[in-house]
């Protein structure tokens, strides 16, 4: 599972990067223009000459100011002890390419259980300190599950998927996504997106799965139940072939379809029978290739250099 990409494709969406910043950094959402949002796709590259994989740069404005100013959004799926020099190298090749002030983040999501990152990172003479350099970190492992569920913010319930549950009750937990994903203001793409983030990450045992179909079956009023389904359906599928490589494999390219026509429009039916042909670690390599395509001759370049070479 290409875990940067999946964090990409979601925040990457307007509606969705607000409920972030509203939930977990406030304080900087005051200052943000929401109105003013630029994702700058570029290739991103060390000093070393490395690619950045795990960012994400956003270019925006302050409110009722004309200053523009970039966030840079870091996600982490493994620990690293040398976050703070990276975030500050990063920090670096962006404010001197674009000339504009950086406001960093760090989203952590991996599991194992680390020292303190270490930030500030202060560098101190006898005489004077020479830098002190601070980034917000967003450790969502510490985090509890069980309440950010409970929340209208798509942001808050797609990333409850990788905090610490107080229970084992997984059905439950996806239970109450669910009604509150059913009842969050955003369009259906969002909750699409948001429910395929929340299901790669709280995967269900086909009989988790049937025990969800009966809770679901119990809420009321109606209208509610059936707006629950409504999202749920395609989960409960894909949750009750989750053991299975091949219900991965198509779980894998339907989302994968899904942000390829959001990214540059319709591709022909042959096309998508490719794609779903594909194994799945293409599949996955695509996910992450889409992210900078801009055009239709983009994906068709990267069938004849990933698929058809390979015949």
């Amino acid at each position: 599972m290409n875990h940067d990409a999946l964090f990409k494709m979601l925040l990457k969406r307007p509606a969705i990067l607000k409920g972030f910043f509203d939930e977990f950094l406030p304080q900087v959402a005051e200052f943000i223009d929401f109105a003013s949002l630029e994702f700058v796709d570029k290739e991103h590259v060390t000093a070393e000459g490395k690619k950045r994989t795990g960012d994400l740069l956003v270019k925006t404005r302050f409110r009722e100011e004309p200053a523009a100013f970039l966030i840079h959004l870091e996600h982490q799926a493994q620990p690293d002890a040398d976050l703070p020099r990276r975030m500050l190298e990063y920090w670096l090749l962006d404010w001197r390419e674009f000339n504009l002030p950086v406001y960093p983040i760090a989203v952590l999501s991996h599991k194992q259980n680390i020292p303190d990152p270490g930030t500030p990172l202060v560098i101190r003479f006898p005489n004077k300190r020479v830098l002190e350099f601070d980034f917000d970190i967003i450790d969502l492992p510490k985090m509890e599950a069980d309440s950010y569920v409970q929340m209208n913010n798509p942001a808050a319930l797609a990333l409850a998927a990788r905090m610490k549950k107080s229970s084992k009750d997984t059905v439950r937990l996806t239970r109450d996504f669910f009604l509150s994903l059913a009842g969050t203001p955003i369009n259906r793409e969002d909750q699409e997106l948001v429910a395929g983030f929340f299901s790669r990450y709280q995967p269900l045992t086909e009989a988790e799965a049937l025990q969800l179909e009966t809770e679901i079956g119990k809420v009321k009023p109606e209208t509610a139940r059936e707006a629950v389904m409504n999202l749920t359906n395609p989960f409960i599928e894909l949750g009750k072939q989750r053991g299975l490589e091949q219900g991965r494999q198509q779980g894998e390219a339907e989302l994968v379809l899904k942000q390829l026509a959001r990214r540059i429009g319709a591709i022909r039916s042959s096309q998508e029978e490719i794609i779903r042909s594909l194994p799945l670690p293409k599949i996955e390599a695509l996910g992450e290739a889409l992210l900078d395509f801009t055009s239709p001759a983009d994906f068709a370049r990267w069938v004849r250099e990933n698929v058809e070479r390979g015949r």
